[in-house]
């Protein structure tokens, strides 16, 4: 039974990791939560968590868990996993890792030199739709991907905007474009070279960017675009994305949806009826009109995806071998963050090469 205990317990931990964490009852102990807010230790005891602290060091020494998990805001994500490594502790940190590339290079050494590992919960690639999306990916029925296109209309809320989020300048791709990145590297097998990105600031608005078009191009050619768009007011799509093969495309989409659709298809004049349920996600197999759904999400699928990556995590240290999401994996995924950022601040495109030294530049989110 792996012993776990979580440093920081805002939103993330009770709508996402407490309940992964139940769903791997019997692999995991949760076993104690740390907060400095008086109110978010009263919820964590309510929502299940034994025993909560308010200072991390003492939380750790008291209760000696196996792995960490860290889920403060992204600036205290360093501060908070290098103590957890200096217990002697593995680290299951929140996404993005940190909000530098040479903080996210110290948090690699003093992993590599306490002999743990540090795990990012970028979770997407865990969720049912996108895993069966992978498993057509160079199969007859699909072929080769050629081309990934991502799209989020999502409006900002006071909810939304509260905490760490709400006070950032650069934060949309940050904080979520960071996902895509990730399903585009999970996808493609491999990590773009170069990105273009345009990240307009359109009248009346304020400083924070709304929006973002981010183009990455791989060394054969291929490429992936994304815009992510926090400025609509029409219809909210928390992520859809299409994936174009030799023979099939694929659509993806994470939210809940509930449709029923009739028309005519205009090239053969046939009509058609098609209802549709998905609590928290959908992907779809595609052929010009015919299509079929390859899987669906239940409706918290943030949390079942968690409790995958935390499972293959775990697997991974009885078995030796080196878990998916590591922060030496997720470094790369960082990268592109920051060649997005400075690809729009410069205008120019950006070779990721640059960012993928550690020596050559000292990027960070502000």
């Amino acid at each position: 039974m792996v012993r776990v205990a979580i440093i920081g317990l805002g939103t993330v931990t009770h709508n996402i990791h407490v309940p992964a964490y139940a769903q791997l009852k019997d692999e995991v102990r949760l076993i104690a939560g740390c907060d400095v807010a008086e109110d978010a230790r009263r919820m964590a005891l309510k929502s299940g968590v034994p025993k909560v602290f308010d200072d991390p060091s003492e939380m750790i020494r008291k209760t000696e868990p196996d792995i960490v998990s860290v889920c403060t805001p992204p600036a205290l994500h360093y501060e908070h996993t290098l103590l957890a490594l200096q217990y002697g502790c593995h680290v299951f940190c929140e996404k993005p890792l940190t909000d530098s590339l040479d903080k996210a290079d110290a948090m690699i050494k003093a992993a590599a030199k306490a002999g743990r590992f540090i795990v990012v919960n970028c979770q997407f690639p865990y969720m049912q739709i996108h895993l069966a999306a992978k498993n057509l990916i160079g199969s007859a029925q699909f072929g080769r991907l050629r081309f990934l296109q991502a799209c989020q209309t999502f409006q900002p809320t006071e909810l939304t905007e509260n905490g760490w989020r709400g006070v950032m300048e650069r934060r949309v791709c940050f904080e979520f474009g960071i996902h895509v990145f990730e399903l585009i590297r999970f996808f493609f097998d491999d990590t773009p070279v170069r990105v273009t990105a345009h990240m307009p600031q359109p009248p009346g608005e304020s400083q924070r960017e709304v929006i973002n078009i981010v183009t990455t191009e791989f060394a054969d050619g291929r490429a992936a675009c994304m815009i992510l768009n926090r400025l609509s007011k029409g219809p909210e799509r928390y992520l859809d994305m299409r994936l174009d093969g030799d023979s099939a495309s694929i659509h993806t989409s994470i939210g809940g949806q509930l449709e029923l659709n009739a028309g005519l298809h205009t090239k053969n004049r046939r009509p058609f009826l098609r209802f549709d349920f998905a609590g928290g996600g959908k992907a779809t197999l595609e052929n010009g009109n015919r299509s079929r759904v390859i899987a669906k999400d239940g409706v918290n699928p943030f949390a079942s995806a968690t409790a995958r990556h935390f499972r293959n995590f775990i697997n991974g240290l009885s078995t030796g071998v080196v878990p998916r999401g590591t922060a030496a994996d997720h470094r790369k995924t960082l990268a592109l963050v920051f060649a997005a950022y400075d690809a729009a601040q410069s205008g120019e495109t950006v070779e990721l090469s640059l960012y993928l030294d550690s020596n050559a530049l000292n990027s960070t989110v502000q």
